[in-house]
């Protein structure tokens, strides 16, 4: 976890944020949002909200929104299979979880391939070796050489095996979402009360919640377990074109949906988010990596700290197709400003490269470099008799680096990067110049080589197995 700065970089003033709000609100009230299943209609109506359940569309009054969102914690733990990993999720602190949701491997010349489960289950264990992640995430990459009715169990039993840290569960569908909760039970034992798997659910923008996500939504709520909320927001395309716009669209949609989670389940945990916001409206693609991804996750903290919610982004994000120079500075941007706009969790963290298209290897362990940095950043400057040094300040000292101060300071002090290497220009030059790219690689290599996965107990494992044998034959059949 990285500790969040003194203070926030904010773009709003209270008024703005208020202002936004209070827009989102009579959306809510005006317009209100699709809701496309006949359970969660229902239990809107019977909290107060007006519903035409022909249409599958709901009205709030702002008394049944406040009051809803009012019953979620500000701070809650995620559990993980090892308690030292445990992550504190609304206090003080950013954590990390990386890529979500590519289809293709890149290489790093941006070449691609399609991803497969050995990929999975590869940036699976890296997350769990990675002293910058704190989430191993959830659909790390798409398996497509496993076909889609085993891939909820299959990854879940991935995410499992490979990291001892928390992860998130499938919201493919209810049924993928139940799996999901099942494997968590063999693991944890009672869910109730103990948030120990996520579920990431998307908001079809403008207004509107689809089945399957509704499906897997109501089956975490119902379980007690983390909901991530985050509507699909590009701004002129599924967004008004300016940034104040689509904020009230993008909140509108997020309250609507935190509403419902607490109908069903007051004081489920929750996290509000946006995802990559901005857009290109030259060829009506996505905006990841750009100033207004950054700029959207500076007013969503804020907006999110004035309703007392957690806060998720997409940082260390991009649009480049390679890890290349353009990657490298829409990254560290949108990455630096997760950190000092406070935001909560950081999904889509590592790996990720054409707008979540696709992961790449090399890519996920520069992005460990990038993290490692902005700990380093974040960590407390100590001021103190033995730090401020004044017996060691001296102009007649040719060089400090035989004092005794630099020997005892130098290793909690000073940053050592694990891709740089500490070689003259004439020893990089000999080496033939090798880029950081082609080092990532091989580090990545070698780590998985080497990496074995924590140890699981022989008990639970053999559960795990039965109950995927169960599910497999059910699900052949259907």
């Amino acid at each position: 976890m990285i500790t969040h700065p003194l203070q926030y970089c904010q773009k709003l003033t209270v008024k703005d944020v208020e202002k936004i709000l209070e827009a989102s609100l009579c959306i809510l009230q005006t317009k209100g949002m699709i809701f496309q299943s006949p359970q969660a209609c229902r239990l809107l109506a019977e909290a107060g909200a007006k519903v035409d359940f022909q249409r599958q569309h709901a009205i709030f009054s702002e008394d049944l929104v406040l009051d809803s969102i009012a019953k979620a914690p500000g701070r809650w733990t995620l559990y993980a299979r090892n308690p030292d990993h445990n992550v504190s999720i609304g206090g003080k602190e950013l954590v990390v979880s990386p890529g979500y949701g590519s289809a293709f491997i890149a290489d790093g010349k941006g070449s691609r391939r399609e991803s497969t489960m050995k990929d999975f289950e590869n940036m699976a264990l890296l997350s769990g070796f990675s002293p910058a992640i704190d989430i191993t995430g959830g659909l790390l990459v798409e398996p497509n050489d496993i076909t889609t009715k085993f891939r909820p169990l299959e990854i879940t039993y991935a995410l499992i095996r490979q990291s001892d840290k928390p992860f998130m569960g499938s919201v493919a569908g209810a049924l993928g979402a139940e799996e999901s909760l099942d494997m968590s039970r063999i693991v944890f034992g009672d869910l109730d009360r103990k948030p120990c798997v996520m579920a990431l659910i998307n908001i079809n923008s403008p207004l509107r919640l689809d089945a399957p996500m509704a499906e897997a939504l109501l089956a975490y709520a119902q379980a007690g377990q983390p909901i991530l909320l985050t509507p699909g927001i590009m701004m002129g395309i599924s967004a008004p074109v300016t940034l104040a716009g689509a904020m009230v669209q993008g909140f509108a949609e997020l309250l609507g949906c935190a509403t419902l989670v607490q109908i069903l389940r007051p004081g489920c945990p929750l996290i509000i988010g946006l995802g990559g916001v901005g857009s290109d409206l030259r060829n009506g693609t996505t905006g990841f990596g750009r100033p207004e991804n950054a700029l959207g996750i500076q007013i969503g903290a804020q907006i999110a700290r004035h309703l007392n919610l957690p806060f998720r982004c997409s940082a260390a994000v991009t649009s480049s197709r390679r890890p290349d120079c353009r990657s490298g500075y829409e990254r560290m941007m949108t990455a630096l400003t997760a950190y000092t706009a406070g935001a909560h969790l950081c999904l889509q963290a590592a790996g990720i490269l054409d707008s979540i298209n696709m992961m790449s290897y090399e890519q996920y362990m520069i992005d460990m470099e990038i993290w490692a940095y902005i700990k380093r950043m974040s960590k407390p400057i100590q001021i103190d008799e033995q730090t401020i040094g004044m017996d060691v300040i001296d102009f007649h000292a040719d060089h400090y680096l035989a004092h005794e101060h630099t020997v005892r300071y130098m290793r909690e002090e000073l940053f050592v990067p694990s891709l740089v290497d500490p070689e003259t220009y004439d020893q990089w030059f000999c080496s033939n110049g090798k880029d950081i790219v082609i080092k990532a690689r091989q580090m990545a290599d070698q780590i998985l080589k080497n990496l074995q996965p924590p140890p699981l107990e022989e008990g639970i494992r053999k559960d795990l197995q039965s109950y995927m044998n169960q599910r497999k034959k059910i699900r052949q059949r259907n």
